[in-house]
């Protein structure tokens, strides 16, 4: 078993090793809040037979209770991927078959991550889709951007100059303006290859080092904003998609790397305050511009809840949210209460725009926090 104790607000324990949870990893405990095992659904009649299309099965969520069970199956039945989540107020217990078992990564992105933010918002904390930094002086600060924008590079450039490393994609907050870290591996892509492996050869990594830049190469390329597209566009149809994706990712691992991979001596601190968020935008080659921007909390507030929802679309995500609840709220109303924390975030802390037509947003944020 491997356990995970988040900050001391969520623990979970696992059959499986998740490593976006490595920086938690704890000495055992009892009654985790999410618990995951590995079992067959080959003798479950729900699940066994193959279907025409993906199927969603729920128990009991009918009646109100706070006690109910959420099964999940594809075309192929026990031979495609399948899991079935139990909840039990604010104790939740999910189970997967072998094949989902084999990708950790989709185990944890498609079911672990999306039950997380859920349970965090109950708990009166947001799991906001964003890059977190502090400079050297102090000023703490978020990244947020579209995928594939260029936040992780912006990252591991500012990083490389002496900033502080919180989060490369998500972070927790604590209102009224508390964020505390989550340094999972981030995702080198295609666009961000040149800027890691650049970090790397500056730190003298040893030719031997398993995060070999021909692997980190060739692994950003098939998990690329293309590949992810493709699959997105797949998953509006009828097509066994979880199975797909996780058939997939088992086969060629996403490009994953912890910022010490990248950069031997970044400095992780455990939280800040903070102060500013940056909405990261790209400016047209016509316009050659880099210009910051101050903006409203409203408008502020429908970025990042734009931003955030973008992590969290791709199936089975989108099929379960209707069936999401925590003691005595459903996903809906968790998500509003996350919208009204998002707003007093917002009002506390400067909001501004960085555009930049030549992806100048490091240089931007070193020139703004120059002392």
């Amino acid at each position: 078993m491997y356990y995970y104790n988040i900050h001391d607000i969520i623990k979970v324990k696992t059959e499986i090793k998740l490593q976006e949870l490595e920086y938690f990893v704890s000495k055992e405990f009892e009654d985790p809040d999410i618990m995951l095992i590995i079992r067959s659904f080959s003798k479950d009649p729900d699940m066994s037979k193959f279907r025409a299309t993906r199927k969603l099965i729920t128990d009991n969520f009918d009646s109100k209770s706070s006690q109910y069970t959420i099964k999940y199956t594809e075309h192929f039945g026990s031979s495609g991927a399948q899991f079935q989540i139990k909840f039990n107020g604010s104790k939740i217990e999910i189970a997967i078959n072998e094949l989902i078992s084999k990708s950790k990564h989709v185990t944890y992105v498609n079911l672990i991550e999306p039950i997380l933010r859920f349970l965090f918002i109950s708990k009166g904390y947001i799991l906001l889709h964003s890059a977190c930094m502090s400079s050297p002086s102090g000023q703490g600060f978020f990244l947020s951007a579209p995928p594939d924008t260029g936040k992780t590079t912006t990252v591991i450039k500012c990083v490389k100059q002496g900033y502080y490393f919180l989060s490369d994609d998500m972070t927790i907050i604590n209102l009224p303006n508390n964020a505390v870290c989550f340094p999972k591996s981030m995702t080198i892509s295609a666009h961000t290859y040149k800027t890691a492996v650049e970090a790397q050869s500056s730190d003298n990594y040893d030719k031997e080092d398993v995060n070999d830049k021909k692997g980190m190469r060739i692994r950003s390329l098939v998990h690329s904003k293309t590949g992810r597209s493709l699959m997105h566009k797949l998953a509006d149809h009828n097509v066994p998609i979880f199975t797909i994706n996780t058939i997939g990712q088992s086969k060629i691992k996403p490009p994953k790397y912890h910022i010490s991979d990248i950069i031997k001596d970044a400095k992780i601190k455990d939280k800040t305050t903070i102060n500013s968020l940056f909405f990261l935008e790209k400016g047209s080659d016509e316009e050659k511009v880099e210009k910051i921007e101050r903006i409203s909390v409203n408008d502020a507030l429908q970025r990042a809840i734009e931003n955030s929802d973008d992590a969290f679309l791709f199936p089975p995500y989108s099929d379960l949210i209707k069936y999401i609840r925590i003691e005595d709220k459903t996903a809906y109303d968790l998500l509003q209460d996350e919208k009204k924390m998002m707003e007093k975030l917002l009002s506390s802390i400067d909001c501004y725009i960085l555009k930049s037509s030549g992806r100048k947003w490091s240089e931007m944020i070193l020139e703004k926090f120059k002392t």
